[in-house]
């Protein structure tokens, strides 16, 4: 009787595995572009998607595209709704010969608090697209 019990157990043990493996295969893919409310895209940096302990990004290409991704290279995110924010949004400054120049940050720093960044994107996103716009700094 014992070792039917045992049976049963790795049944539904293998069962529920099953069941989460087949629920965390819902990802979607994402794509966006970041621009400039003037429309020039953002240059650099990285896009974050926030939901509680869950985090995923996409770097931000010189055109301003992204996709995003979780664990592995375009692996797409869970579908609910994420907070989004954006960082490392800089450019580099003239270059002055024999000195190292910091790139300068050129987003305003609201955008770069998922908390006051005010965007949002519930997944999946029509067309699995996010494009946004963030302002620049303010001088």
């Amino acid at each position: 009787m014992k070792g039917d019990f045992m049976k049963n157990d790795t049944f539904v043990l293998c069962l529920l595995l099953c069941l989460v493996a087949a629920g965390c295969s819902g990802n979607k893919r994402l794509n966006g572009t970041v621009t400039f409310t003037d429309g020039e895209p953002a240059p650099n940096g990285m896009v974050i998607f926030l939901k509680d302990n869950f985090m995923s990004r996409g770097e931000v290409q010189p055109d301003g595209s992204y996709t995003l991704s979780s664990e592995r290279a375009n692996d797409g995110i869970p579908p609910v709704e994420y907070k989004v924010y954006v960082t490392g949004i800089t450019e580099m400054p003239p270059s002055q010969p024999g000195m190292m120049v910091p790139p300068i940050p050129i987003c305003d720093p609201k955008f770069e608090d998922p908390d006051t960044s005010g965007l949002t994107c519930k997944i999946p996103a029509p067309g699995n697209r996010f494009d946004f716009q963030i302002e620049r700094r303010k001088q």
